[in-house]
């Protein structure tokens, strides 16, 4: 039996592609919004041992300052980190649609490959069960003649 051959193989190859890029583009986003999370995670734990530590026995008028300071410091650090993580989610939700497109494009072409290439194996196995047909017929013929 002849070995299946799809057409269209070279744009499912070229599909495949362009869904991989747009994957790796989305994990790009991905990780870049983690990391985002992850820096606000610090700013909010450092955040709050100043506060404790602000309060702490022992501390001079400079400390309550400095800590006051830094305290400021890290609420624009926060506001920084939230706008450029919106920013970020935007971004990860368009590569999240350019991916999710790019998975439809390949996938079209695969069904079509899977269905021409089950009608081709559909075809070649009734072209076989004739030849085998043929053959026990003319064999069958052959005995009784």
């Amino acid at each position: 039996m002849k070995r299946f051959k799809f057409k269209f193989e070279k744009l499912l190859e070229v599909r495949a592609f362009h869904e991989r890029r747009a994957e790796l583009i989305l994990a790009e986003k991905a990780a870049r919004c983690g990391e985002l999370e992850s820096e606000l995670r610090t700013v909010a734990e450092n955040r709050q041992r100043t506060t404790q530590e602000m309060f702490a026995v022992g501390r001079g008028l400079e400390d309550f300052r400095s800590s006051g300071f830094y305290l400021m410091r890290l609420d624009r650090e926060r506001d920084r980190l939230f706008e450029e993580l919106a920013l970020a989610e935007a971004e990860r939700e368009e590569a999240r649609r350019e991916y999710l497109k790019k998975r439809v494009e390949r996938e079209s072409i695969d069904k079509l490959r899977e269905r021409r290439q089950a009608e081709y194996y559909r075809l070649a196995e009734r072209e076989e069960m004739k030849i085998i047909d043929d053959l026990v017929s003319s064999r069958v013929a052959a005995s009784r003649g």
